[in-house]
């Protein structure tokens, strides 16, 4: 609706204006018209320099039309951006006396940045920070940085890389190690452990352990005036050096490194668990074994010497055939010539039990392509009925058949010797190419037999 105008007319009371009435109507109308725009039917109150919302907790809009934005002296708000207008010109947001600027949970004031409900505040993305950075219980995820990190009291960094030349006034603590000045710390009983990466090695260059031992390049020597340099193994280990030179100095009195060499004489050599190699020859533990393939083991005397094992002397030379070794009961054995040793035969004894159950088995075997015949000395003992024998056995064979004599008997009898015991029938045949000599009971009582064999060659 167009503004309606109330004609006053040409001159006060000349009765061409409007009436009373009309005016009314045009007042009504104008007012109507401005009561229905959104302006007025809206929720803004403007007291003095004061624009608020009279509906509870509803926000307060100032829309643009189309590509417009609201715009202040020196500020221009298109949207969700602020800016200045006027060239190079900064943007401050500047609080009241002592208060702060909030947003979302970050309170600025003046140059210090903190959460407005005192708990922490979280930089999620890079942080680049050009000037030098002071931190007084800082926590890291990880650092990047190009100048100066300038860190007093204690500080938690999980990842930490450094490219550049780093420098550390005091003590440092990196998890369980202290670092200050050139000296590196760990807690309490614990190890210090370098370990370098993949195929990498710890390099250094002039280490001293102990302030005793000292490494450089490729030697290794005691710092301590008039010190001992001891090396030693653990446990059941050794000392092992691969290839060994002494220029000088003196082992067990004997000189090494001289203008001319000597054979070396040691009282006393200690070699703590040995495993060594001589020549042909290994020495471990309290073993002594010859290296080369089916070489001879041989221990030689000096002179008139002999070889003492225990206590007991070896002859120096070896004896004559079929010879054995006798002692002279003060440690001393050499060879004797024995009665009892025979070129032609063997003499053997043995024991067997047939049982007594009337089948033929078998006392004693031995070869027959080796052996022609054999003499047998046997005892019967039948614990049962108190009975004992004793007789002999001879038996030959030619190569098929086998023939036994058996006779010389004597016995107990029924117990005083008044009758004859014979309580066994012995028999030999070949089998297997062996001639067996067997027996068989007479009765239902089991047979011990003990025996003594003299075996005579083909």
């Amino acid at each position: 609706m167009a503004q309606e105008v109330i004609n006053i007319g040409a001159q006060a009371d000349d009765g061409t204006g409007d009436t009373i009435r009309g005016a009314g109507i045009k007042i009504n109308n104008n007012f109507t018209e401005l009561y229905a725009r959104p302006s007025v039917a809206s929720d803004i109150n403007v007291i003095q320099n004061n624009i608020s919302t009279t509906a509870s907790n509803a926000d307060l809009s100032i829309s643009p039309s189309g590509t417009g934005a609201v715009s202040f002296p020196g500020i221009t708000i298109d949207d969700n951006t602020i800016k200045t207008t006027r060239s190079n010109d900064d943007l401050r947001i500047i609080p009241n006396g002592a208060g702060s600027l909030v947003i979302d949970g970050i309170s600025v004031s003046g140059t210090t940045i903190r959460s407005a409900d005192s708990t922490s505040v979280n930089v999620n993305e890079a942080l680049v920070v050009d000037g030098t950075i002071n931190a007084d219980t800082p926590t890291f995820s990880s650092v990047s940085i190009g100048s100066t990190l300038d860190v007093t009291g204690a500080t938690t960094l999980s990842t930490l890389t450094v490219s550049g030349a780093t420098s550390f006034v005091g003590t440092t603590t990196v998890d369980n190690l202290t670092f200050n000045d050139n000296i590196i710390a760990s807690s309490s009983n614990a190890d210090i452990n370098l370990t370098p990466g993949g195929t990498g090695v710890v390099n250094v260059s002039n280490l001293t352990i102990d302030s005793s031992i000292n490494l450089k390049d490729n030697i290794i020597k005691v710092t301590k005036s008039n010190d001992n340099f001891d090396l030693s193994a653990n446990g059941t280990g050794s000392v092992q050096v691969s290839n060994a030179t002494v220029q000088e100095g003196t082992i067990d009195d004997t000189v090494i490194g001289a203008t001319t060499q000597a054979a070396g004489s040691f009282t006393t050599l200690n070699v703590t668990n040995p495993d060594v190699n001589i020549d042909g020859l290994n020495i471990k533990d309290n073993e002594i074994t010859a290296t080369r393939s089916n070489d001879d083991l041989e221990f030689t005397a000096s002179g008139s010497g002999k070889l003492s094992i225990n206590g007991v002397l070896l002859p120096v030379a070896d004896g004559a055939g079929s010879q054995l070794l006798q002692t002279n009961g003060s440690g001393q054995l050499s060879f004797v010539t024995s009665p009892i040793l025979f070129d032609h035969t063997l003499i053997t004894d043995g024991t067997a039990t047939i049982t007594g159950n009337s089948a033929i088995q078998t006392l004693d075997t031995f070869s027959a392509s080796t052996f022609r015949g054999a003499n047998y000395l046997v005892q019967v003992s039948d614990g049962t009925n108190n009975r004992f024998s004793l007789t002999e056995i001879n038996v030959t064979h030619d190569g098929s058949t086998v023939y036994i004599s058996t006779f010389g008997g004597a016995d107990n009898g029924t117990g005083d010797g008044s009758t004859v015991y014979d309580s066994l029938e012995f028999s030999a045949d070949i089998s297997g190419g062996n001639v067996r000599v067997r027996a068989k009971v007479n009765n239902t009582t089991s047979q011990v037999l003990k025996f003594v064999r003299r075996i005579i060659n083909v």
